[in-house]
Parts: structure tokens; sequence; C-alpha cells
């Protein structure tokens, strides 16, 4: 009977036989978009009661107008700083799941015998 413990782990799948797309990824991905989805929903009910979380993005916006005589238009108008949070969420997860690929990304060179 041989132990499993005391065999070399094998480093990585050959190219066509790699999973991307793993439970964890698919849980990583999950979360985000619950998580994305909160602070989406939450900057909708604050810009539809007219509420602001003010920040330093509007101070900024207005110095910028001012300087070049146009008005900003953001793709996604998110209120204060819910962009923030919704770039971080989104850059913990990718981080969080390229770490967990990153064998797969880029393999070990295989000794040559």
């Amino acid at each position: 009977m041989k132990n499993n413990a005391l065999q070399p782990n094998k480093a990585v799948k050959p190219n066509s036989e790699v999973s991307w797309f793993d439970p964890f990824t698919r849980t990583m991905l999950i979360t985000m978009f619950v998580l994305l989805f909160a602070i989406f929903a939450s900057a909708k009910y604050m810009d539809a009661h007219n509420m602001t979380g003010v920040g330093t993005d509007d101070t900024v916006n207005q110095m910028a107008a001012v300087v070049s005589h146009q008005q900003p238009h953001p793709f996604i108008n998110l209120p204060g700083d819910a962009q923030v949070g919704a770039f971080s969420v989104a850059n913990f997860f990718v981080g969080m799941i390229v770490g967990h690929n990153w064998q797969k990304l880029f393999p070990e060179p295989k000794p040559e015998e």
C-alpha cells in the first residue's frame, strides 16, 4: 500500500485538462456579483431618494469642469464613494481568483532530463 502523503505532487495538469471554472472560482464570482449587486442597488436607492454619499470626487469633478469648461459624463453614475467600493470589491475577488489559479497561469518549467 502506497502512502500518498509521500508522493510528490503534480505541478500542473496538461493544458488540455486545465479547468478554469473550478468550484473556488465559481464561489468567488458568485460572491463578488452578490456584493456588486448590493452596491449598485444601494446606489440606485440613494439616487432615487436624492441622497448623497459625499466624497472628494464631487469636488474634483467641479474643479475639472471649471478648468476644462465641460461637464463630466461618467459611464455608470454611482453616487459618492460607491464607485470606489465597487472597484474595490471587484479587484479583491479578481485577485483571489488569479492567486488561486497562479500555477495554472504560470506553470513551473519542466526540468530537462
